[in-house]
C-alpha cells in the first residue's frame, strides 16, 4: 500500500481547519488552483496511515492526494462484518426479493435511497443505468418496478453475486470503459463519487449517457451538514477520496452545462436514523480526531463491549415514535441532511 508511516507524529489538538500556503495542484472538482493545504497527517482508515487533507477555495470540496489511492482496502471492508456500515449490502442482498416494494424497503431502511424511491414515484418504463450496483439489489429494486435497468461495476465478485441472485442484465466495467449504443433516461451512483479519483471525469462520462432529458442522481455525504471549518467529516482516506457541499456540485456541474437540484429531506425519517442524536453527535464530535477503523492487522479497533453498547443505543433511538418526535424538533435546529441528494440535467 502507498502511504506515509504515522509513527511519533504529532497531531493538531482538534479537527478545525488550520490553512496553509497555497498548494499547486488542481481541485479534483473544479480544477481551480486555489487549493490549500487544510490538515497534515490525517489518520487514514488503516492503524498507521495517513494523509493529506486540500480544500479549494473556489468551490469548498476537500480531497486528498490521488497518489495515495489503493483501492485494495475494500478487501478489508467487505471481508469482516463486524466493520462498520459496509456489510449491510448483504443484509440487503439476502432481505430484497422477500419485500413487496424493494426500492420502497431500502429508501426507508437509508437515507442515500430516497431520492431515486421519490423520483420513481410516478415515473413508467424508463432506462436507468446503475453505476456502482455492487450486490445489484438496488438494480434489482428498481427492475421490479418495471424499469429497464442495467447495472455496472467493477467487481467481479459483486457481479458474480447480482446475477446469481437477480439476473443477466449486470456487467463489470468501469464507466469510462462501457460501451452502448444506448441512452438512458435516469443514471444513479449512490455514495459512489466520493470513493472516485476523478469526480469530475465521471459526471462527464455520466452526462455523455443521458438522453436530452435525462437525469443523475447522485447521493455523498453532505459537507453542508457541518461546521464550516470541521475536516473530513466522512469516511477515512483512501475509503472517501473527496468530501463535497452544494457549492462542489454547482461549479462542477457548471462546467459540464449541467444544471443541479438538491434533495429535500425534511420528510425523511428513516428506520435506522435519529435526526436529533445524529446532529447531536456530530456537534459533540466536530473538533475531535478520529482513530483508524481498523488496525494493521486489519482488525476493527473497537472492542466487543463497545459494539454491543451501540446496539443498544441504537435499538433506543431508533424506537420509531422517539424518531419521529427527535425528526420534527431537528427541523428547528437544521435544514441540511447528513446525506446529499444531487440531481443533475443539461441546462436548457
Amino acid at each position: 500500500m502507498i502511504y506515509r508511516s504515522m509513527t511519533n507524529l504529532h497531531h493538531e489538538p482538534n479537527m478545525t481547519m488550520n490553512k496553509e500556503a497555497e498548494v499547486f495542484m488542481k481541485c479534483l472538482i473544479c480544477e481551480s488552483r486555489n487549493v490549500l493545504k487544510v490538515y497534515s497527517h490525517f489518520p487514514g482508515y488503516i492503524e498507521g496511515t495517513d494523509f493529506e487533507i486540500y480544500e479549494c477555495e473556489k468551490c469548498d470540496a476537500q480531497f486528498v492526494s490521488i497518489e495515495h489511492l489503493d483501492y485494495s482496502i475494500y478487501d478489508i471492508i467487505y471481508s469482516d462484518e463486524t466493520i462498520p456500515g459496509y456489510y449491510r449490502y448483504i443484509d440487503y442482498l439476502k432481505e430484497i426479493k422477500h419485500k413487496k416494494n424493494p426500492l420502497r424497503y431500502i429508501s426507508r431502511e437509508e437515507s442515500s435511497y430516497y431520492p431515486i424511491d421519490n423520483y420513481l414515484a410516478d415515473k413508467r418504463n424508463l432506462d436507468v443505468l446503475e453505476v456502482g450496483c455492487g450486490y445489484g439489489y438496488l438494480t434489482y429494486s428498481i427492475h421490479a418496478l418495471g424499469h429497464n435497468v442495467v447495472g455496472i461495476d467493477i467487481s467481479e465478485k459483486a457481479i458474480f453475486s447480482a446475477k446469481k441472485h437477480f439476473g443477466d442484465y449486470f456487467q463489470v466495467v468501469e464507466l469510462k470503459d462501457y460501451k452502448t449504443d444506448r441512452k438512458y433516461d435516469l443514471i444513479i451512483a449512490t455514495e459512489l463519487i466520493e470513493h472516485l479519483a476523478n469526480p469530475s471525469g465521471f459526471i462527464s462520462d455520466c452526462a455523455n449517457l443521458l438522453k436530452v432529458d435525462g437525469k443523475i442522481i447522485l447521493t455523498t455525504r453532505n459537507k453542508d451538514y457541518y461546521d464550516r471549518k470541521s475536516v473530513w467529516k466522512t469516511d477515512l482516506p483512501p475509503v472517501h477520496t473527496v468530501w463535497l457541499s452544494k457549492n462542489s456540485f454547482m461549479h462542477m456541474a457548471d462546467g459540464k452545462g449541467l444544471k443541479c437540484k438538491f434533495v429535500d429531506y425534511t420528510d425523511y425519517v428513516g428506520k435506522k436514523e435519529n435526526k436529533l442524536a445524529s446532529y447531536l453527535y456530530m456537534k459533540w464530535t466536530s473538533n475531535k480526531i478520529p482513530k483508524p477503523i481498523v488496525d494493521k492487522e486489519n482488525k476493527v479497533n473497537r472492542g466487543k463491549s463497545e459494539i454491543y453498547l451501540r446496539k443498544v443505543i441504537k435499538t433506543v433511538i431508533y424506537f420509531a415514535p422517539i424518531r419521529y418526535l427527535c425528526s420534527y424538533i431537528n427541523r428547528f435546529l437544521t435544514k441540511e441532511h447528513d446525506t446529499l441528494g444531487v440531481i443533475l440535467s443539461r441546462k436548457e
